[in-house]
């Protein structure tokens, strides 16, 4: 079986070298470990993306003995060189899984195939498009030449009076007019169009839905054990420190209300992604945090929240723009923009979800977006 693309072909064998080369067969790798911030800054990929390229399951990492960091190795790698690379084929990241999990060529063969068929139909509705712009621009040629913003005579006009310009009564050109209603919408939409079109209409929707879910809730004060870290993948390793503690104490037993919340501390300030972490759990009245924990108060109030799934941090900006444009509530955070302005992640379900995970970190599926807020004077 061959793919053919332009003049060359890409056929099966070459297919399954690339997929190959992807699981460390036939391919020159990097022969170091490198951290996070060493491949953010290698490829071009944010920390955060690289988190949700490996919860997709299309990179790996891993650790190596007496270094506490998550690191890339050899394979690793080379996985997110072909991930990249596909990307640039503008593959979707279903379709990137659905060829990195096969370990032959015939995923890739499918994906690859379906996807030339569609730049086909592009090329085709792309060209029929060309086509009936150029008999457009044909017959304005082919009339007399008006000054700027000129309007045709009275008599090429419909009606006896009404003048137009050279473009509406191109518009009333019967013969162009069929041309141009003759094309499908697939041919007035090529498919990357189509797409963009369509995930702007999601996109808005989903914001306009976003905007509607924003619940003002009240959180309760509590003292918290609070784990910070600076550097290299701060989120798991803090969130480890949590884990280890609340499942050390049982400490869904003690206190049935533990939530867990979180804020980058400080932010990320460029494409790198390097940035700290720093998780809080709530504790019950008198117990202590040991270290490497630290006790903090947390004092509670109110705020505006937003629920979204693990991933889409860009609602941030949604939630942000409520608070910035409502009515009845103005922002009431910290200030301090190394600590997220005084904004929280609660990671819901905490209490079951870590009463349920053996080892490590519990799974987080939902998360509550939540931006400190007060009252406008006079609501």
């Amino acid at each position: 079986m061959a793919i053919r693309f332009s003049k060359k072909t890409l056929d099966s064998n070459t297919v399954s070298q690339f997929i190959l080369s992807a699981t460390g067969k036939g391919a020159d790798f990097v022969e170091e470990w490198m951290t996070v911030v060493e491949v953010s800054r290698a490829y071009g990929v944010s920390a955060r993306m690289l988190r949700h390229y490996e919860k997709l399951g299309l990179i790996g990492s891993g650790r190596r003995e007496g270094y506490a960091y998550r690191v890339y190795g050899p394979r690793d790698v080379e996985r997110l060189r072909q991930v990249l690379t596909l990307r640039k084929l503008r593959l979707s990241l279903k379709e990137i899984g659905e060829i990195l999990s096969d370990p032959g060529p015939a995923a890739a063969v499918r994906v690859l195939e379906r996807n030339l068929a569609q730049m086909d139909e592009e090329l085709r509705a792309l060209s029929a498009v060309r086509d009936v712009i150029a008999e457009f621009l044909g017959a304005l040629r082919q009339r007399p030449a008006l000054p700027d913003g000129a309007a045709l005579p009275a008599g090429e006009a419909l009606s006896a009076g009404e003048a137009l310009s050279a473009g509406e009564a191109l518009l009333r050109d019967d013969r162009l007019m069929a041309l141009a209603e003759a094309l499908s919408p697939s041919s007035t939409l090529i498919q990357e169009e189509r797409r963009n079109i369509m995930e702007r209409l999601e996109q808005a929707d989903a914001t306009r839905r976003a905007m509607e879910d924003v619940r003002i809730v009240y959180l309760p004060a509590s003292d918290v054990a609070a784990a910070h870290v600076v550097g290299d993948d701060p989120e798991d390793r803090a969130g480890r420190m949590i884990a280890d503690f609340v499942r050390g104490e049982r400490l869904w037993e003690k206190h049935p209300g533990l939530r867990l919340y979180g804020f980058n501390h400080p932010s990320p300030v460029d494409e790198s992604g390097w940035h700290g972490y720093e998780f809080w759990v709530t504790l019950p009245d008198g117990m202590e945090a040991p270290p490497p924990l630290a006790k903090k108060r947390f004092d509670g109030g109110m705020y505006a929240a937003h629920m979204i799934q693990m991933g889409n941090f860009h609602e941030w900006e949604w939630l942000d723009d409520w608070v910035r444009n409502s009515d009845e509530y103005e922002y009431n955070g910290s200030g301090d923009p190394e600590t997220m302005f005084g904004a929280l992640e609660e990671h819901l379900n905490y209490h079951d979800l870590i009463r349920n995970a053996a080892d490590g970190e519990p799974r987080i599926a939902q998360l509550d977006l939540l931006i400190p807020v007060r009252r406008r004077e006079g609501k």
